[in-house]
């Protein structure tokens, strides 16, 4: 859809843009799938009851944050969410357009991922390659892109490593929550 080509033609002309794409040091929060319920609510919920989490940052958290003049969105994450309306899952089209963008966003989150990052990841995280599967950017995007991310600490990249095995092996319950200190 052009839609999403025009997002990714902005992303590529403007670097300092994709540089904001991130989280502070020791600050970036992944989430992917379902524990008691969807992992996004459950990261809300931490934030919440967990001051030291108040400084750590989602996706979404940092796309809101970037404003954007002179584009047709105010912010990067009304941007994304509105192309992801476009043909919501489970329309044929959603994988080339809401699905590409939000792996494109998050593979630049995580490649300016630094120091330790927090997961919160619950069951359901698969590549989506059985039909009527959803498939997961964690899965997909955000495991490979930190496991070549020289700025991470050793802990995340040890946790990594696990979710990369299960994913590979069509283990898609990982239920592994990590918030370091």
């Amino acid at each position: 859809m052009p839609q999403t080509r025009e997002l990714f033609v902005f992303l590529k002309n403007n670097p300092g843009v994709r540089a904001r794409i991130a989280a502070p040091h020791n600050g970036t929060i992944l989430y992917a799938g379902q524990i008691l319920k969807p992992a996004w609510k459950e990261v809300a919920d931490l934030k919440a009851r967990l001051p030291q989490l108040a400084s750590r940052r989602t996706l979404p958290e940092v796309l809101a944050a970037i404003t954007l003049i002179g584009q047709p969105f105010t912010d990067l994450a009304r941007w994304a969410q509105s192309i992801d309306a476009l043909a919501p899952w489970p329309h044929p089209e959603w994988r080339s357009n809401g699905y590409v963008a939000w792996r494109a966003l998050s593979g630049i989150f995580a490649s300016n991922a630094r120091g330790a990052v927090s997961f919160v990841i619950g069951s359901g995280v698969t590549l989506g390659q059985q039909p009527g599967v959803q498939p997961k950017v964690f899965a997909a995007t955000e495991v490979s892109v930190l496991l070549r991310n020289p700025h991470v600490d050793s802990t995340t990249r040890d946790l990594l490593e696990y979710y990369q095995r299960c994913i590979r092996s069509g283990q898609p319950d990982l239920s592994v929550t990590f918030i370091p200190a």
